[in-house]
């Protein structure tokens, strides 16, 4: 990810009347003109969380320093979330840190910020006091890479799965000059040796160069403020995030480059990735993947290693969800990029990048292209692709195949880029980050953009900086178009919006990534904010009918019971239906009527926000 700046803004106005259930999505309109965060009146709630460079974390002792406290990094990217209930709380959440500075108590490089949240009365988000088993104490922590395993890269995206965490080292450098950045970067270049990773004999003992100990994916614990590992069996690239599939055993990575790769990673046994095949998708090979060796020697240049063997060629991956059973990548595209030289030659070019080349061409030119996927790979290697807005790119684990599954636009040349007014609803570029929003059983892809430029109708002709966006769009579209998308954040001026992680059904979390320094505080910080609303005060716990069982209710009443039309309920309040196998078909917020017209005659259960459950029966 690039430098961008500041936070999100909701837009326009969502109306919503207190007998009615909550609209969802939510579309909002961007406020091109707002130069500051704004929330208008709204069903959906903002709250600042995380502020780096203002609020304080907990450090170890590091460098000969004492452990003591420091202003938290900024460069707010990637957001982990562990569920943890001790103490009535909800979880931990883990934020990325992109800057790659010197700090004498946090150490050099990039890193990580940990904290305890849980949920309020009010429904809003509290940061919690926590002690950690090394005895520091406090609100936010950071997560020691100095002491375990010899510093942090640019810490970009990452994985979060099954209550554990592994962060990007996203920066790729080639020498130790490079790293040491003239003392503002790594101060300490002397060699690496690999020791007590887990991994076996391939690495430990072995030893890198301070740089070529960047780059990697590393496991951290955020229970700890510690790091694990870094899964060097997993190969050092510019790996930007990566998704574990439900076998517990299959990790997909993406490379932001150019050349970049698809990776993958089979655990030999479930939850345990330190034992297990890495490969890099080839989608022309009889199985679409090319094993690597483990071996530190391949593995630490495995790009290179990769696109010589004939890999699949892709315009920067970024960040990957999954949603319906399918990995979705966002394909942030490049300006100006070939394959036609050195050793990109060898590798071969994706066919998201081919179904791009074509619907471009017929963007531009009014008629399809007339030559052969062959033909449109060609082109695409020669650099005919000026890949301005980029893509969502699909893939399939069924059928090990991808395709582009939304193009980023719509195209505008140049010199013809439209006025605001004529400004088109909704445009998409470069999406980058991307995560998965379920509400009432549905997946919703959380696309996140970070402009590469402002030109051919990234923005309105006439508006300096950028204004990034995030965009739902609905997963189960089998090929959705740009008409599709539904805005649900729109950013003030010069942001990157990144992050987006679910943590219940209520909330979401972003990371708003390089402020403007000329923003009203805290906005002119890096920082971590929830959006609340969704479903309220009801979490998807996926009870089952013992626990949705009737209970004896105190303050709700429901009729008339049989009901065939509408359910009416003693006062206003939030309530969420179930049917007989525990399954939660509805939310509705602030209503003392609920529509069951629409629903199959049986047996339901009606549950309000204090947990207190009714039968009904509609005829």
């Amino acid at each position: 990810m690039k430098k961008v700046i500041l936070l999100t803004a909701l837009g326009g106005v969502v109306s919503i009347s207190a007998h009615a259930q909550l609209k969802f999505p939510v579309n909002v309109d961007p406020q091109w003109a707002t130069s500051t965060v704004t929330m208008p009146q709204s069903p959906l709630k903002q709250q600042v969380i995380f502020v780096g460079g203002v609020d304080e974390v907990q450090t170890t002792a590091t460098y000969g320093n004492a452990a003591g406290k420091a202003l938290a990094k900024e460069w707010h990217d990637y957001i982990g979330f562990v569920k943890d209930t001790t103490g009535g709380a909800l979880g931990w959440v883990v934020v990325n840190h992109e800057m790659t500075t010197k700090n004498d108590s946090i150490g050099d490089g990039g890193g990580m910020t940990t904290f305890k949240i849980k949920r309020k009365k009010d429904g809003e988000l509290e940061v919690m006091n926590s002690t950690l088993p090394d005895g520091r104490s406090g609100k936010f922590f950071n997560v020691d890479f100095v002491n375990t395993v010899g510093e942090t890269g640019m810490n970009c995206g990452g994985i979060t799965a099954n209550g554990r965490v592994w962060t990007a080292e996203e920066w790729m450098q080639n020498s130790n000059a490079g790293i040491y950045a003239s003392g503002n970067g790594f101060r300490d270049t002397t060699d690496w040796t690999i020791a007590n990773s887990g991994l076996g004999a391939n690495f430990d003992g072995k030893t890198l160069k301070r740089y070529q100990n960047l780059n990697w994916f590393v496991e951290i614990d955020p229970k700890t403020g510690k790091a694990i590992r870094k899964q060097y069996n997993w190969g050092r690239a510019g790996w930007e995030a990566g998704v574990v599939m439900p076998d517990n055993k299959t990790v997909y990575m993406f490379e932001d480059g150019t050349p970049g790769i698809l990776g993958r990673f089979v655990a030999a046994t479930a939850g345990d990735f330190t034992s297990g095949q890495m490969s890099v998708y080839k989608h022309d090979a009889p199985t679409k993947w090319i094993d690597i060796e483990n071996n530190l020697d391949t593995l630490k240049v495995i790009n290179q290693v990769a696109v010589r063997r004939g890999a699949t060629m892709f315009a920067r991956l970024e960040w990957g969800t999954l949603a319906n059973g399918k990995v979705y990548i966002a394909e942030t595209g490049s300006d100006n990029f070939n394959f036609n030289s050195g050793n990109s030659l060898n590798g071969i070019i994706s066919p998201s990048l081919v179904d791009g080349y074509k619907q471009r061409y017929l963007a531009m030119n009014g008629v399809a292209f007339a030559g052969t996927d062959a033909d449109a790979a060609d082109s695409v290697r020669k650099g005919k692709l000026k890949d301005y807005y980029g893509r969502v790119v699909e893939l399939d684990p069924a059928t090990n195949k991808v395709r582009s599954y939304i193009e980023g636009g719509p195209y505008a040349s140049s010199s013809t880029s439209d006025q605001l007014p004529y400004y088109p609803a909704k445009h998409l570029s470069n999406p980058d980050g991307i995560g998965t929003l379920t509400i009432g059983g549905k997946d919703y892809l959380m696309i996140q953009e970070d402009l590469n430029g402002t030109s051919y109708n990234r923005m309105p002709n006439g508006l300096t900086g950028t204004r990034c966006e995030l965009y739902l769009v609905d997963a189960s579209i089998a090929n959705p178009t740009i008409n599709d998308l539904q805005r649900l954040t729109a950013c003030a001026p010069g942001a990157e919006i990144t992050g987006a992680h679910q943590i219940d059904s209520n909330t979401i979390l972003i990371n708003s990534q390089h402020p403007n320094s000329a923003n009203t505080a805290p906005y002119n910080h890096s920082l971590t904010y929830a959006i609340h609303g969704f479903m309220p005060h009801i979490e998807d716990t996926g009870v089952g009918i013992g626990e949705v069982a009737p209970t004896v209710a105190k303050t709700m009443t429901i009729y008339p019971n049989p009901v065939a039309r509408e359910l009416h309920l003693n006062k206003v309040m939030d309530v969420a239906i179930y049917d007989m196998n525990g399954r939660r078909l509805k939310v509705y917020r602030q209503v003392n009527t609920v529509d069951v017209s629409d629903m199959t005659a049986g047996v339901y259960f009606i549950r309000n926000e204090e947990g207190e459950t009714l039968k009904f029966i509609v005829e």
